[in-house]
């Protein structure tokens, strides 16, 4: 009986988790929560899955769905990107330009451990033209 309920309170805490995620409709925001909730150490930690998984449990939780958000962005056109990225720059930056230094420490904040050299390629194409973007130079 013991391992029922604690196999329901991981279903329910992996739902919630799930919802909280998805509670954005733009892809980037997903991002930028996701690698917020790692830490200095480069361990993932969420208050929420702490109490139910392990801490290395909750790790991997955590690093998987990074790598597939993060994956889900890269897939994206480069017209829905950009989009996509405007409306977490709008909503964060009140069309006030960020210095091109915030941004750098945004991008690099984002990557996810274990994924290939070509998606991390990709990945630095993609911000270094978004930057040039949104902070105004060519």
């Amino acid at each position: 009986m013991l391992g029922l309920d604690r196999e329901l309170r991981r279903t329910h805490a992996l739902r919630a988790w799930e919802e909280r995620l998805q509670g954005s409709d733009s892809v980037f925001v997903r991002l930028v929560f996701v690698s917020h909730l790692r830490d200095e150490s480069g361990r993932y930690v969420d208050p929420f899955l702490v109490p139910v998984f392990s801490a290395c449990g909750c790790h991997d939780i955590l690093a998987a769905a990074h790598r597939q958000v993060f994956r889900e962005w890269l897939g994206m056109s480069a017209r829905l990107k950009l989009r996509d990225f405007l409306k977490y720059r709008d909503a964060i930056c009140q069309r006030k330009p960020p210095t091109e230094a915030a941004w750098f420490s945004l991008w690099r904040a984002l990557v996810p451990s274990g994924i290939s050299i070509d998606e991390l390629n990709l990945f630095c194409e993609t911000a270094k033209r978004l930057s040039e973007v949104i902070c105004g130079r060519p």
